[in-house]
């Protein structure tokens, strides 16, 4: 081990904490995007998996990108786990399979390369001896937030869908009983 090793990283941790990131990371990557399908329980296993990557994200995002996307798998997992999941219509399958394997990961995972883009471009600036403003943190910022909220909308109105749906068929079914059981003309 060499003197400045020693004297930046004294215990030699820092290369295997980032290997055991960048493999916890490869293994939650390859759950999320897993093509097993979207059954209710395959799309559970993938909203699990994207918690366990925003998780290990959180000291890279903001906090409100933290919140908002945990806003996003906890409405996720709340359509999975109503009592009517197994009856999810095809196209919220799809649509929350889409969020958790594409949309949700993609807008996280650009945001951390940007923010660690501009972090490689400040220090090289702050190297050269050059002023440097800090405007791509910002940036990267406002529009993992605007994705964010977008997705929450998104997912939130899939949920609305899904809980409509199921009192429309309370209603039909009410309706139903009402004709079925209800007076009769035969009533004397």
């Amino acid at each position: 081990m060499g003197l400045l090793s020693r004297l930046f990283d004294p215990e030699g941790s820092s290369g295997r904490l980032r290997a055991q990131a960048e493999n916890r990371l490869q293994s939650v990557s390859q759950a999320v995007t897993d093509s097993s399908g979207d059954s209710v329980q395959a799309l559970l296993r993938k909203n699990q998996a994207l918690i366990l990557e925003i998780n290990s994200s959180a000291g890279e995002l903001p906090t409100i990108g933290v919140v908002l996307a945990r806003a996003v798998t906890d409405t996720v997992r709340e359509v999975l786990t109503s009592g009517e999941a197994d009856r999810l219509d095809i196209g919220v399958r799809v649509a929350i399979n889409g969020t958790l394997t594409d949309y949700l990961p993609g807008s996280i995972r650009a945001y951390v390369g940007a923010v660690r883009a501009v972090t490689a471009d400040r220090v090289v600036g702050e190297r050269s001896g050059g002023a440097y403003r800090d405007h791509g943190a910002e940036t990267a910022t406002d529009a993992l937030v605007e994705q964010l909220t977008t997705l929450r909308r998104s997912v939130e109105q899939l949920a609305d869908a899904s809980r409509s749906r199921d009192m429309q068929a309370l209603q039909v079914h009410g309706r139903f009983l009402e004709d079925k059981f209800g007076e009769s003309d035969l009533d004397l």
